[in-house]
């Protein structure tokens, strides 16, 4: 699930909650919130669950991502 409250972008998986800060540069494509939920969405479609729990983790880690709920 995909959820976008007023600037911010959020993300649910596996019943978590989690939020995009505003650590990204947003200075090529790549390198925007947006199209990491892109990238996430697309992940979730062909089930690449390993990749996106590992993006998932590596985000938090370098504090693009932070869990919400």
């Amino acid at each position: 699930m995909y959820m976008k409250k007023s600037k911010t972008l959020t993300f649910k998986y596996r019943g978590k909650v989690y939020e995009f800060t505003d650590q990204w540069e947003e200075t090529c494509l790549a390198d925007s919130a947006a199209f990491q939920l892109e990238q996430f969405k697309y992940l979730l479609e062909v089930k690449d669950f390993v990749t996106l729990t590992n993006r998932i983790n590596n985000q938090i880690k370098f504090g693009f991502l932070k869990e919400i709920s």
